[in-house]
């Protein structure tokens, strides 16, 4: 995994662990497991996360790791009273099924 956020990662990761809360941290294994494990049309794949518009939130992108083609994308989103619990409102207009709090992945 490569991580392209200037810092921001670290950040989220630090307010996480302060607020007790181990989603994100959950987000970056199951990302991190998956790239290690799996292999789109029988190649590795590289993840790379930047920063998203919305608040300690992150855009991930994977590509494969020989010739650095496209794979996918998505995002780790914090969910909370900020965003309605992810009711697709401002400032991450990210929808979750059921009112969540924390971080998820959204593809």
């Amino acid at each position: 995994m490569v991580d392209l956020t200037e810092g921001k990662l670290d950040e989220a990761l630090e307010y996480a662990k302060k607020i007790g809360d181990e989603s994100l941290q959950s987000c970056l294994d199951r990302l991190k497991k998956t790239e290690e494990t799996y292999e789109l049309d029988g190649r590795p794949i590289q993840t790379y996360v930047s920063t998203d518009f919305a608040p300690l939130s992150f855009y991930f992108e994977r590509h494969d790791k020989s010739t650095g083609m496209f794979k996918g994308n998505g995002g780790i989103i914090f969910h909370g009273s900020h965003d309605g619990f992810g009711s697709g409102s401002a400032p991450t207009f990210s929808v979750s099924l059921e009112p969540c709090s924390g971080w998820s992945i959204h593809t």
